[in-house]
């Protein structure tokens, strides 16, 4: 793949980070360098597992391409990771190998297993040819992000990745001669993906070190970023952050959260001449839909359509499809989804049913054919016997601005069994009675918050997600606000 790029543009700029910047013919030929020295410690890298614990950047990158492109299957570990959690995944992917800077090794448990890049780096590199995958196998094992519990570790095929470059440089309308910033944690695949996608077509990715607003801002200073990849809460730091706008800047690609209205409206301000693209997708199932930005006055509430050679279905509870607007369960079928969840026969076989794909996301779809998200399916609260999707009673809270981010939670309670509670944190002091009012203005009842908690801000996963989880526990320590 990437061999292709450097015969068409050896001199070309592939990566720019915050420490070096590197061509293709570089690029290939580190890479290369990589495989071998790798072959020195596995022999034949074909089918091994090589986990990576690597600083954001070039290294992480190339040890990606070198391990994928030898038929070896590459396994991302997240630095934000408790001990407990390294220790459980290593149980988990049993990997053949962890490749480690060694600012990070301390991270780890002790392991024979274990080598610095450093030290890969000082190793002779091996007279011998690497080997290919084919398209059927697995590349990549990817982990949720949770900060709590137990990451669950995704199977990708290279044909679920690739497959689907050219859709998606097609819709998203990208040219080898962009500059894409891809500022967020490669361990993430929203982040991951664009990075590969960049260097697949030939443009010249730019990454952080870890994304700050003031270092992403920098990068655009220095460089003509035309392309940003972000998630919501990204945005939201960045336009507080600047008030010099980026004339250079034509698409901004958002992910990973429903962009709030109030947002979107607002990035005009610092980006005048970029175009905001969202999509909907999910590690296990690549791209589903998208929403274009001529759409976000009469559908901006939705996901956006389907994806070229993505189709959707959304089923009641008792398996008859859902009319328009009606909702249901969302299952996918692609090319592009995973394969499964590693070491979880009985989740996997939950989620694939029949050749379609679901991942318990609640959805309608309306007669258009534009997708809305309700919620998750395991976020759902029972109170009183009635179901109520904690996304729903956040998206009209989010319309308030003083909120900056809310999470609403279902709490056990003995008189409705669990009882709506919300958890937010604001940029100005704000009353309960508002907060009744407003819930009462725009919500029956029984889905208004019974109790308000205000935090200075909310616990993410890597991928810049609430951490629910997390919140649910900071319950314990906080106090109601009163009327």
């Amino acid at each position: 793949m990437i061999g292709n790029i450097m015969q068409q543009y050896p001199e070309k700029t592939a990566i720019i980070s915050d420490a070096e910047h590197i061509t293709y013919g570089e690029l290939t030929a580190q890479i290369t360098t990589l495989q071998k020295q790798l072959s020195n410690q596995l022999s034949d890298l074909k089918g091994k597992r090589v986990a990576l614990l690597l600083e954001n950047g070039t290294d992480f990158l190339k040890m990606f391409f070198a391990v994928s492109a030898s038929g070896g299957i590459a396994i991302p570990f997240d630095p934000k990771w408790s001990g407990r959690q390294f220790s459980m995944v290593i149980q988990d992917c049993k990997p053949d190998l962890i490749v480690v800077h060694k600012s990070l090794q301390s991270k780890l448990p002790e392991s024979s297993l274990v080598i610095t890049i450093e030290e890969l780096n000082q190793l002779k590199a091996e007279d011998t040819k690497p080997q290919s995958g084919n398209e059927q196998d697995i590349f990549y094992i990817g982990y949720t992000s949770g900060t709590t519990g137990t990451p669950k570790g995704f199977m990708r095929t290279h044909q679920s990745w690739f497959a689907c470059f050219a859709d998606c440089q097609h819709v998203f309308g990208l040219q080898p001669k962009d500059h894409i910033l891809s500022p967020g944690p490669l361990v993430h695949s929203h982040f991951l993906f664009a990075a590969v996608q960049a260097l697949h077509m030939g443009a010249t990715l730019h990454v952080c070190k870890s994304f700050t607003p003031q270092a992403v801002l920098q990068k655009m200073k220095e460089h003509p970023i035309t392309v940003l990849y972000i998630v919501p809460t990204m945005f939201e730091s960045l336009l507080q952050s600047s008030d010099e706008d980026v004339q250079s800047l034509r698409k901004i690609i958002s992910s990973g959260a429903k962009w709030k209205k109030e947002s979107k409206e607002r990035a005009p301000k610092l980006f005048p001449n970029a175009q905001m693209i969202e999509f909907f997708g999910a590690s296990e199932l690549s791209f589903v839909t998208y929403l274009m930005p001529y759409e976000h006055a009469h559908k901006g509430e939705t996901v956006g359509r389907v994806f070229p050679n993505v189709e959707l279905q959304v089923k009641k509870q008792d398996g008859s499809l859902a009319k328009p607007n009606e909702i249901g369960e969302l299952y996918v079928k692609s090319l592009w989804v995973f394969s499964g969840y590693l070491n979880r026969p009985e989740e996997t076989a939950q989620v694939f049913q029949d050749g379609w794909v679901t991942i318990g996301d609640l959805a309608s779809i309306d007669e258009e054919g534009y997708l809305t998200i309700i919620g998750r399916k395991h976020n759902m609260i029972i109170s009183g016997g009635l179901n109520i999707y904690p996304e729903e009673v956040e998206q009209i809270f989010s319309e308030l601005p003083q909120i900056e981010e809310i999470a609403v939670l279902g709490v056990e309670d003995k008189y409705w069994g669990e009882k709506v509670v919300a958890v937010l944190s604001a940029n100005q002091p704000i009353q309960k009675e508002s907060l009744d009012q407003h819930g009462k203005r725009f919500l029956p009842s029984y889905k208004c918050p019974k109790e308000y908690y205000v935090v200075d801000q909310l616990p993410h996963t890597s991928s810049g997600k609430v951490a629910r989880k997390k919140v649910k526990e900071m319950l314990g320590t906080l106090t109601p606000i009163q009327s």
